[in-house]
């Protein structure tokens, strides 16, 4: 099923591409199935069609009516090191009425079949539900945890504000665009898995253009950019306040929308402004890494605690010479590695060398493999951010060679996860 080829099932079902005027239908859908209350006013369906410009978008129809939508795009995927052609997978929606009927196995196999022709070495998304994904060969890629920090007990061991290294300046919305987004690309290059903010997506978050929802009129959010003493970006910080009393006293806390920091200095700074706004109690930050670096910047560290620690990304790969050649690698080392994949887009026995420099030259061999392993285990592990000792311990992997997962692991191993908050879709 490409183009606009319909595939017409025995129940009468179509799978094929959308068709323009089914973008209403499309909207009303993805609406209902992700238990929005509100209908989609003309102008938020006017601007979700904007969004998806250029996408690929697939549904299944019954009678005339959209009973399962299904989109993808193509995005350039940080991995350790460098970047890899992916397909992004997004507005995954199926009817209450029509579910149980493969309709998402259908649309499913199709999309990751022609990204695999297309070229695209991975395909990636952010899963609403954990158990859909694994049977379709994605694996829990990254994850993610909310941050919640204790601003009256809170200590910083340094301040980098009051010792001249960094200074901070309150920006407006519309001042944050020209700033802001360099920032954000410049940190997503460098963090795994993290996917591109376009501008659209800036103009939408900064309140600048009008998404049509008609949920509230936008707000102004409290904004501070961080400066070094170079007068160069390293940060930015934008929360809203959440405000409550308790027995007449202030209990508000300051939600971070977006903390971006290019440096331990402008990290501390701006974590440090959170915990000193005045009518402030605390900070909540969601979608942040689970190794941030808070803790080790207070003098006591459970002051800063973690919550709803989850999986976040969870990655499908399509190409497996292609997906292990994208990235670097600390270490040095080789293994010969077979990955089993029911849907046969990228099951094989490869070896996998690591030179001193890094880089890796992947090939197909018949020699016996060291490790053995599902494709989604090797999705799982292939942004270096989930521990391949975890899938050895819990049975997932086959080690032929004694000690080749250990190794392997350490090859794959990358330390430089960074989650920079909910970018989709």
């Amino acid at each position: 099923m490409s183009g606009d080829q319909v595939g017409r099932r025995a129940d009468g079902l179509e799978l094929r591409d959308m068709h323009e005027d089914e973008h209403e239908q499309w909207v009303a859908l993805g609406r209902r199935g992700f238990l929005e209350a509100r209908r989609a006013t003309p102008a938020a369906v006017e601007s979700r069609r904007r969004a998806m410009a250029g996408h690929r978008r697939r549904v299944a129809v019954d009678a005339g009516r959209v009973v399962a939508t299904f989109r993808s795009y193509g995005v350039d995927l940080p991995v350790p090191g460098g970047v890899a052609r992916a397909e992004a997978v997004s507005s995954v929606v199926v009817a209450a009425t029509h579910r149980r009927r493969g309709l998402l196995s259908s649309l499913m196999a199709t999309d990751l079949r022609e990204a695999r022709e297309r070229g695209d070495a991975l395909a990636v998304l952010i899963a609403a539900e954990a158990p859909i994904y694994g049977r379709f060969g994605f694996g829990a890629a990254t994850e993610a945890c909310r941050w919640t920090l204790d601003g009256r007990a809170a200590r910083f061991r340094d301040d980098p504000v009051r010792a001249g290294r960094v200074s901070l300046e309150l920006a407006e919305d519309a001042d944050l665009v020209d700033l802001v987004v360099p920032l954000h690309d410049r940190l997503a290059a460098r963090s795994p898995g993290a996917t591109p903010r376009d501008p659209r997506w800036w103009r939408l978050a900064l309140g600048l253009e009008d998404d049509g929802s008609g949920t509230e009129p936008h707000l102004q959010r409290p904004a501070v950019v961080a400066r070094d003493d170079a007068g160069r970006v390293v940060g930015v910080l934008r929360y809203r306040a959440v405000e409550r009393e308790e027995a007449r006293r202030p209990a508000t806390t300051a939600e971070v929308l977006d903390l971006l920091a290019d440096s331990p200095d402008a990290t501390t700074a701006l974590w440090r402004h959170l915990a000193d706004l005045d009518l402030v109690v605390g900070a909540s930050a969601a979608f942040r890494s689970p190794h941030e670096p808070l803790p080790h910047l207070l003098v006591d560290e459970r002051v800063a605690r973690q919550h709803e620690r989850s999986d976040f990304h969870w990655v499908r790969v399509l190409d497996v010479p292609a997906a292990l050649t994208a990235r670097r690698y600390a270490t040095a080392g080789a293994c010969v590695l077979e990955v089993h994949d029911d849907a046969g887009l990228a099951g094989g026995r490869w070896r996998l060398e690591v030179g001193d420099d890094g880089s890796a030259a992947v090939e197909a061999t018949a020699a016996e493999p060291d490790v053995v392993l599902p494709v989604a285990v090797l999705g799982s592990v292939v942004l270096g951010q989930v521990p391949l000792a975890g899938h050895v311990a819990a049975g997932d992997v086959d080690e032929r060679t004694p000690g080749a997962a250990r190794r392997l692991g350490a090859l794959l191993h990358d330390p430089s996860a960074a989650v920079l908050g909910r970018t989709w879709f």
